[in-house]
C-alpha cells in the first residue's frame, strides 16, 4: 500500500506540472479515481465473513458451471460431488470434488475445507494464517515432527493400528516440509503448496483451500486454481 501510494503521488506530481501547461486536469482526475475505485473494492473482501454461509456446504459454490468458465470438459462426463461427509463428519472437513476424464488421464478441482481460522489473541486473522502456512526452517520441521509424533504417532490408538515402520513412513509424509509461495491479489491471504497443488485463501476469518490437478504442469494448476478462487469469492462476496 506504501509503494501504491508512493507511486500515486509521483504521479499526481507530474500531473500539475502537466497541468500548469494547461492540459493536466483531466488525467489527474483519472488517476484519483482510479486510486478511488481499487480502494473500494479491497474494502469489500476486508473484514467480511461471507463464506461463514458455505460453511460445511462447498458444493453450494463450486459447481460444474463455475469451473467450466475456466476449463474445457470437452465431451468428458462430469461429476461433482460432495465426498467428505462419507469419511467424517465434521463440517471443517466438507469436500466437493469435480472429476472428468480427458482419454485415460483424470482431472480434478476440489473446493475444501472452509473454515473458520482458529485466532489467538496476540495475531489478527492475515497473521495467523501466514503463522500457520509458510515455509518452515530445518528447525521448525523437526519441533513440528516432534510434536506430531508425541500426540499422534505414539498414542495407543495409532500404535495399534500400524507396526513401526508405517508409522515412521506416515510420520515423514505429513508435510512438515511443505513451501508455501505467497499469492498476491487474492482475498485477504493466499498461499499455493505446489507439492499437494493446493491453493489457500483467507477470506475475514474464514479460508478455503482449491486444489486443481488438470496435468498440463504446475503453473497452469496453479493460474486455474487462482481464476477459480477468484470466482469463489466473487459469487460468495460481491
Amino acid at each position: 500500500m506504501k509503494k501504491l501510494s508512493n507511486i500515486f503521488i509521483l504521479s499526481s506530481l507530474i500531473a500539475m506540472l502537466v497541468f500548469a501547461c494547461g492540459n493536466g486536469s483531466h488525467k489527474n482526475e483519472i488517476l484519483l479515481k482510479s486510486k478511488i475505485q481499487a480502494e473500494e473494492k479491497s474494502e469489500i473482501i476486508k473484514n467480511n465473513n461471507c463464506l461463514e454461509k458455505y460453511y460445511g456446504k462447498p458444493e453450494e459454490i463450486l459447481t460444474k458451471g463455475l469451473v467450466g468458465k475456466f476449463v474445457d470438459f470437452g465431451d468428458a462426463v462430469v461429476d461433482v460431488a460432495k465426498v467428505s461427509e462419507q469419511i467424517i463428519k465434521d463440517k471443517d472437513f466438507a469436500q466437493v470434488n469435480c472429476k472428468w476424464k480427458i482419454g485415460r488421464q483424470r482431472n480434478i478441482v476440489r473446493l475444501k475445507q472452509i473454515s473458520k481460522i482458529k485466532l489467538y489473541k496476540s495475531k489478527a486473522p492475515i497473521d495467523r494464517f501466514y503463522a500457520k502456512y509458510h515455509t518452515r526452517t530445518p528447525e521448525e520441521q523437526a519441533e513440528l515432527k516432534k510434536l506430531y509424533d508425541s500426540l499422534v504417532l505414539y498414542t495407543d490408538p495409532v500404535r495399534q493400528k500400524t507396526d513401526k515402520s508405517n508409522a515412521e513412513m506416515l510420520s515423514e509424509s505429513i508435510g512438515f516440509n511443505f513451501a508455501y509461495l505467497e499469492i498476491i491479489g487474492i482475498g485477504d491471504a493466499a498461499v499455493w503448496e505446489h507439492k499437494v497443488n493446493d491453493l489457500k485463501v483467507l477470506v475475514g476469518d474464514y479460508q478455503f483451500t482449491v486444489n486443481v490437478d488438470l496435468n498440463k504442469g504446475n503453473d497452469y494448476n496453479l493460474d486455474k486454481a487462482k481464476l477459480i478462487a477468484k470466482a469463489i469469492i466473487e459469487k460468495a462476496c460481491l
